[in-house]
């Protein structure tokens, strides 16, 4: 198959964008005011939005309300009838980056020119600093990246390396090593995270800032089907560091002591090493839902008796503030950032302390001033956590290293 038509959309996108930079160039020589141009990595958007697609996200929509910003967006080098498939609406005056061979006959040799050119077509763009809010930047938009602040959201594989297969973690701390070598500032997302950072790598204190990150505006509540009536909630992807297995134990004693006759439900998908918790899925009482809809989860939320999030590490820990948001009274593992999220809104046990738990949970289901008190210091504590705040702050840190 010809590669003409390939070869028309890579150098006639080239043109355009040498074009714009000239006119850009141009509009600075005559003093007008040029707004910071960021190019994004929006390489998280290509698969359903969790943690960190919800972060940069909220942050992009942002940052396109502000007039002194220009956002280029950098993803896969090439559009294409069958993909690649963005999962979430890109702010509508953000320019994204890509050859667009949509309807147009593809050669064998289609992706490897266009990721070829596709630096040059980076290039070509002339932003001030590229943003990775997923600690790495690709390799395409890292040749490109003269100036770059890079997201850090935890470090799970050096606190708890032993939850990682080894392969992956020689392949984290490599690109990490590297990352941070190259980054003129990291974000980090909770001081718990900037903590683990400095105490871990070798980087100076002055690159590394917290932002903290914010709380997306309510959605509507949409049906679920089969909810029980009774419920105490846990929402995360199922995975070691989750510490599932100590919520499961403080469940079942209080069952079995007659204190709960609820269920338990649980909201997120079964992630790696986790097949081992597979069958206490299916003990009684509980109730599993796989990936579900934010209209959905919202309404999981609203409907709780209690919120219980044991995890033993989080970089941040959405779904404490997303319970909180919605009057739930809120239960955590005394690790990492949760207690930084918490704060006097959130009781604590320690993480591998089942007992404990239970305890918290028996005084929670008990006391109806307790669980008051919980809701309206939640509600309070949330309003501090706003994505508007948080984009701003992050703008701050880019306008420093782009010297703007």
């Amino acid at each position: 198959m010809s590669l003409a038509p390939t070869v028309k959309v890579v150098l006639h996108t080239l043109r355009h964008e040498l074009a714009e930079r000239v006119r850009r160039t141009a509009r600075r020589g005559n003093h007008a005011a040029a707004p910071l141009r960021i190019g994004v990595d929006i390489r998280p958007f290509y698969e359903p939005l969790t943690g960190i697609g919800w972060y940069l996200h909220h942050l992009l929509h942002e940052f396109a309300r502000r007039d002194d910003i220009e956002l280029v967006l950098f993803g896969d080098a090439r559009a294409t009838d069958d993909g690649p498939r963005l999962h979430t609406e890109l702010p509508a005056n953000a320019r994204t980056l890509v050859f667009d061979l949509r309807h147009q006959p593809l050669s064998r040799l289609s992706r490897a020119i266009t990721a070829g050119a596709y630096v040059g077509l980076l290039e070509a763009s002339g932003v001030d600093l590229v943003f990775g809010s997923n600690y790495f930047l690709p390799r395409l938009h890292s040749a490109v990246a003269r100036r770059r602040v890079i997201t850090v959201h935890d470090l799970t594989f050096k606190r708890f390396p032993e939850l990682l297969q080894q392969e992956t973690l020689v392949n984290l701390d490599r690109h990490m090593k590297r990352e941070l070598a190259w980054a003129d500032a990291v974000i980090c997302v909770s001081e718990s995270t900037r903590r683990d950072l400095l105490q871990f790598y070798d980087i100076d204190p002055s690159r590394a800032v917290t932002v903290l990150s914010g709380l997306a505006d309510p959605v509507a509540g949409a049906p679920v089907h089969g909810l029980p009536e009774r419920y105490l909630l846990f929402v995360s992807t199922i995975e070691p560091r989750k510490n599932l297995t100590v919520l499961l134990d403080a469940y079942r004693r209080l069952r079995q002591t007659g204190a709960y006759n609820g269920s338990l439900v649980i909201v997120g998908r079964v992630g790696w090493k986790s097949e081992s918790i597979l069958s206490r899925l299916r003990e009684e009482g509980i109730v599993h839902l796989d990936y579900v809809q934010p209209e959905q989860l919202a309404t999981i939320y609203a409907k709780a008796e209690a919120f219980v999030f044991p995890s033993i590490y989080e970089g941040f820990g959405f779904p404490l503030l997303e319970a909180m948001a919605h009057g739930v009274p809120t239960i955590a593992a005394n690790s990492s950032s949760l207690p930084e999220v918490g704060g006097d809104a959130t009781l604590y046990f320690e993480p591998q302390d089942a007992r404990g738990l239970e305890a918290q949970l028996r005084r929670l289901l008990v006391d109806p001033e307790l669980r008051s008190s919980l809701v309206a210091r939640g509600r309070k504590r949330v309003a501090q956590f706003r994505w508007s705040r948080a984009a701003d702050e992050t703008l701050d840190v880019f306008r420093r290293v782009a010297g703007a």
